[in-house]
């Protein structure tokens, strides 16, 4: 069953709502895309990461990060951490929808239910920011672990409509026992798709050529593991048995 759920997850064209999901594909691509090909800031880090291989020597005498790096660094910085947010928002969307479609959810609605619990995942993210620092220290493990038991805490806030503090008891039940699957799923699942990608970053010298391939690999697993959230969602939390899905009917 892992392995239908594994292949399952990569049919992100399955919903009622097919050209939607096309859409979505087109426009988070180029969202991603138009950072890394427009000239825009400084993408040259040569100094950090110079700082940081001597910093690895044992050399601690380095400038801190914030002097080193440009004004453009930082706008870089920042474009790339609004595309991960947008795409983040995308993968949580799309495994709305595919859960709420068997209710009769429409896309739109999707959008709006993702779009409300925004502003209490984003208090979360930012009240964990320091401890996910200092889980640095252990090699980020307490962090892995606290993820892995608010796996379905996304979705419950997009579909359950609850406090945030229901939701990460909700999230916190249901993964019990099942953590080590949940990584498992999305280790392979990393595994799998990091493979194009490594070898087109081996064989393509283009760098434009990298990012227009490169790109769609990221956008693929934003939306592949919004589909396994919805899937492992409905087996997990739902009790519903995994079935595969036959090819939905987009004239209903």
């Amino acid at each position: 069953m892992n392995l239908l759920i594994f292949l399952d997850a990569f049919k992100i064209h399955k919903l009622r709502h097919e050209r939607t999901v096309q859409l979505w594909f087109v426009v988070l691509y180029v969202i991603n895309l138009l950072p890394l090909v427009l000239p825009i800031g400084d993408k040259d880090f040569s100094a950090l990461v110079v700082a940081l291989e001597s910093m690895l020597a044992g050399d601690f005498s380095v400038e801190p990060a914030w002097i080193l790096l440009t004004p453009g660094n930082w706008l870089v910085l920042g474009l790339q951490t609004l595309t991960s947010l947008i795409t983040a928002f995308f993968s949580l969307m799309y495994a709305t929808l595919f859960i709420g479609e068997k209710t009769g959810q429409t896309p739109r609605e999707a959008f709006k239910a993702t779009l409300a619990a925004l502003p209490r995942l984003l208090l979360l993210a930012a009240v964990l920011l320091l401890p996910a620092m200092l889980s640095v220290m252990l090699a980020f493990i307490p962090l892995i672990i606290f993820v892995l038991m608010m796996y379905f805490l996304p979705l419950t806030l997009t579909l359950e409509r609850c406090r945030l503090l229901p939701a990460m008891q909700m999230s916190y039940e249901a993964t019990k026992r099942h953590k080590l699957f949940i990584f498992f799923m999305l280790l392979v699942m990393s595994f799998v798709l990091q493979l194009p990608q490594n070898l087109i970053s081996n064989l393509v010298r283009s760098s434009l050529a990298y990012f227009v391939m490169n790109t769609f690999f990221i956008v693929l697993q934003a939306l592949v593991n919004g589909r396994l959230m919805g899937i492992l969602y409905l087996h997990l939390v739902k009790k519903e048995p995994f079935v595969l899905p036959s090819k939905p009917d987009a004239s209903k």
